[in-house]
């Protein structure tokens, strides 16, 4: 089975957030050859910008908070407040050089075994379609996995999983957002799962892979 996944996937993993057991566990599948993981092209240089802004950011706000701190460390009444407050100061630091080495760490296995979807004149073609109902990101993201998708054989396990749901909405309530709604149909008809949780993808393809057995 084929199992496509966007810029969200990798962040996950760099950053550590709640899905990231499950998604490392997807990741991990992909590098013992049960699964076939494919990604946007396009999504490696999103991933990149993220952590690089996000360091910046972390940067801006550190220098910001130096020079005061340490005016207000010369006070004997508030010596003791900036004392515990310079690990926090030091995590800014920690955290940012952290979160680089591992975004290229995670980019550097999911490149040696993912199949990445090139950005080209079809898939391009395909994100100009979306362009009213998507961002010109996701829709570059999108377009490609479409384009991708009409190469496959129907008959074909596809799993597309995405926790972005200001990109392609959200179904937690009866009422369906429409954007979701359009979103999946269309993959439906690509014989493509659409999951929005690593976990629930994670247990969908554990369950196709029992099936196969």
């Amino acid at each position: 089975m084929i199992v496509y996944v966007e810029t969200n996937f990798i962040l996950e993993i760099v950053f550590e957030q709640d899905g990231y057991v499950s998604a490392t566990k997807i990741l991990e599948l992909s590098e013992s050859n049960k699964i076939e993981l494919a990604f946007p092209g396009f999504s490696v240089g999103e991933s990149l910008s993220k952590v690089t802004r996000q360091g910046r950011d972390r940067g801006e706000l550190y220098k910001s908070l130096v020079q005061p701190l340490q005016q207000l460390k010369r006070s004997i009444s508030y010596r003791p407040i900036i004392v515990d407050l310079e690990p926090v100061l030091a995590l800014f630091q920690d955290a940012t050089k952290r979160e680089s080495d591992r975004l290229l760490s995670v980019l550097e296995r999911i490149l040696k075994v993912g199949r990445l979807l090139e950005l080209d004149i079809s898939s391009f073609s395909h994100a100009l379609t979306y362009k009213n109902q998507l961002s010109t990101e996701d829709s570059i993201v999108y377009g490609t996995i479409i384009s991708d998708l009409k190469r496959r054989p129907h008959d074909e396990t596809k799993l597309f999983i995405s926790r972005d749901e200001k990109a392609f909405g959200e179904d937690r309530n009866k009422k369906k957002d429409p954007s979701y709604e359009r979103i999946k149909t269309e993959l439906d008809s690509y014989n493509c799962t659409y999951i929005k949780k690593f976990e629930d993808g994670l247990h969908f393809i554990e369950a196709e892979l029992r099936k196969a057995e």
